[in-house]
């Protein structure tokens, strides 16, 4: 029998608080307008009751290789050719080919600007660096003058990986086209962030991508640094934030699984701040996050343990105070084909929904709240946490995580009845269906009633303040 851990949910004991950033609930767009209709009334209303703040446009390859003015992403294909592998440039063609069987002919920064009006969205846009032109111009002011912010422009999107290495662009080039593409925007613009791409950590002393950080650290054209994050919870060969193969482990799937759930705790509690800290050491500017997930694979894709992890990434922005120099992040991805990482997926030929839309709803919440917003968290137990959001100092949500076996009763000290809304499952590899489903509960509890927890459960407990 699955034991019951009784804890007591109103003390206010204080860890950490950090005031919500709005722009940390951001959406990353890459290869959504192909595939996701932004005048599918089914689709634009499920997106806007997610409450995004910021969304990404065009996305990460895509955004490299993008041309203004021209249908779906404008791609050249000689261009993409020349700078990117064989793998990259079939996907492109892959996007163009869906672009002319659905005869779409629109530039998508038109879809972006309708979605972006429709939720009242900012925007952070990527810039090609691979021309020399006014497209990046052309895109903030085609935005300005429909009402739509621009937060901030990339300057490229992961150029620092080998595909682009292996064809002969450095750290040089690189320089180079962002310190040009940089001083054209602030020429006009001169309050408009923009950021450059760092390389990712770990390499020997010596490495090309050592050697790319300590150059771009060394100059002040840019304001903030971009990094990707992907938890890779599962062993196996990986590439461009994809597990390729995965490795067999534990005697069955709850024993994988159990193994996959300390590696994404460890990822949250430890490697992710640690990491946040090495750059901040090495740059000391303000960090844009501006793709993340789990590593995709499609063994954990679309599972309970996905939701978990990624709406437990969003209360550890906002309550780790080592993580508070990460002013922006969009999420990877909103809408596209694939299976493991989009929220919206047309891999079947219609709109179906992932795990994590419902846990991200509840999360849309906390980020639509008005007033100063402070969030505490506190470790109730192994492996469950409690994060107290407060708006002007009063308790106002509380929100839990729990991530093991065993169901909770939690005291109810409030003189007023409260709110219980739940994501749940008996598994952590249990996957939704194609409406977003796992479990869920939504009571009103009495004011004085203990409230039960399921076991594996996301849990937001809203108070009647007025």
């Amino acid at each position: 029998m699955r034991l019951l851990i009784i804890v007591f949910i109103f003390c206010f004991e204080l860890i950490t608080a950090q005031e919500v950033q709005k722009n940390l609930f951001g959406f990353a767009t890459s290869n959504t307008f192909t595939y996701c209709n932004v005048n599918d009334t089914s689709f634009m209303n499920k997106v806007t009751d997610l409450n995004p703040k910021l969304l990404r446009f065009p996305g990460g390859a895509v955004g490299n290789f993008y041309h203004f003015g021209k249908s779906g992403y404008g791609f050249d294909f000689a261009e993409i050719d020349q700078y990117q592998a064989a793998k990259v440039s079939k996907r492109a063609r892959g996007l163009e080919n869906s672009r002319i069987k659905k005869n779409q002919h629109q530039d998508y920064i038109d879809d972006f600007i309708q979605l972006a009006q429709e939720t009242n969205s900012k925007a952070v846009l990527v810039a090609n660096l691979f021309v020399d032109n006014n497209d990046i111009l052309l895109m903030i002011e085609k935005l300005v003058t429909n009402n739509i912010e621009v937060v901030g422009v990339e300057l490229g999107s992961e150029l620092s990986n080998r595909s682009y290495f292996t064809k002969g662009y450095t750290i040089d080039d690189y320089i180079f086209s962002a310190k040009s593409c940089s001083k054209k925007i602030k020429d006009k613009y001169p309050n408009l962030k923009t950021a450059v791409v760092t390389a990712p950590l770990g390499k020997r002393k010596g490495h090309r991508h050592n050697v790319w950080n300590e150059k771009l650290s060394k100059l002040d054209f840019y304001d903030d640094i971009i990094i990707h994050s992907y938890a890779k919870v599962v062993k196996g060969k990986k590439e461009f934030g994809q597990m390729l193969t995965v490795e067999p482990e534990g005697e069955n799937q709850i024993e994988a699984f159990d193994i996959y759930k300390k590696r994404a705790l460890k990822f949250l509690n430890t490697d992710f701040p640690d990491e946040i800290k090495r750059y901040n050491t090495i740059f000391n500017k303000p960090i844009w996050i501006t793709e993340w997930n789990l590593q995709m694979s499609k063994t954990t894709g679309n599972t309970l343990l996905q939701s978990l992890f990624v709406s437990n990434y969003f209360l550890e922005l906002l309550s780790n105070k080592d993580l508070e120099n990460i002013s922006i992040t969009t999420y990877h991805n909103l809408g596209g084909r694939d299976y493991s990482g989009s929220i919206f997926s047309t891999n079947t030929g219609s709109l179906e929904i992932r795990s994590t839309y419902y846990p991200l709803k509840m999360i849309g919440e906390l980020f639509s709240m008005s007033g100063q917003i402070k969030v505490d968290c506190k470790e109730l137990n192994k492996d469950v946490l409690k994060y107290l959001i407060y708006k002007d100092t009063q308790l106002d949500k509380i929100m839990i995580f729990n991530w093991t076996d065993k169901g909770m009763v939690v005291n109810n000290d409030s003189v007023k009845q409260v709110q219980l809304n739940s994501y749940y499952s008996k598994n952590l590899y249990d996957k939704a269906d194609i409406y977003g489903m796992l479990s869920m509960e939504r009571t009103i509890i009495p004011d004085k009633s203990d409230i039960i927890l399921k076991p594996y459960s996301f849990s937001l407990i809203s108070f009647n303040n007025d």
